[in-house]
């Protein structure tokens, strides 16, 4: 995330609320829309910069509901000449950060560690949250695989947990 994050405003969807989004995740927003629009749009990364400067420094809000965010970003597509891309886009939230290393350090043991995982994610789904970051996976698999360094015992660990999220359709 870039150092401008801590002062973006929070993205509000029903509950939820979330700082934490950055260029790469709205450029990937943008990317869909155009392929899904079928429009070559090199320049996704200059749109995304532009609106998270406004995000940082002129907007007003302390909190934007998701759907007037997005709105808001539709109106700057069509402005610029992109219409088909404004309405091919869809309204998503940023991946949201799971912390693998602290999960499993309160859960050490495999079995528990995998089943408090499940239930997180089945919580968030619930929440309308599918999109996941993870972080700490390497950390988690020496936990799991019970050592202090990598070995084929922490590898066969990290490719449980690898199997573990691809199956969860993560």
């Amino acid at each position: 995330m870039t150092d401008m994050s801590t002062r973006h405003p929070y993205l509000q969807n029903g509950e939820y609320i979330t700082s934490d989004y950055d260029c790469e995740w709205l450029e990937r927003v943008l990317h869909e829309a155009a392929a899904q629009a079928g429009i070559y749009m090199p320049y996704e990364h200059e749109v995304a910069q532009g609106v998270l400067r406004y995000m940082d420094n002129h907007c007003p809000l302390r909190t934007v509901p998701l759907r007037y965010f997005f709105g808001r970003l539709r109106r700057v597509l069509r402005e610029i000449g992109l219409p088909r891309v404004a309405e091919a886009l869809r309204e998503q939230l940023p991946p949201v950060s799971i912390p693998l290393d602290a999960l499993v350090s309160k859960n050490p043991l495999p079995l528990f560690f995998y089943t408090e995982l499940r239930h997180k994610l089945d919580s968030l789904r619930r929440r309308g949250l599918t999109a996941y970051r993870f972080s700490g996976t390497h950390r988690c698999s020496l936990v799991l695989g019970r050592r202090r360094r990598s070995c084929p015992t922490q590898k066969r660990a990290l490719l449980e947990l690898e199997t573990f999220l691809a199956t969860q359709g993560c």
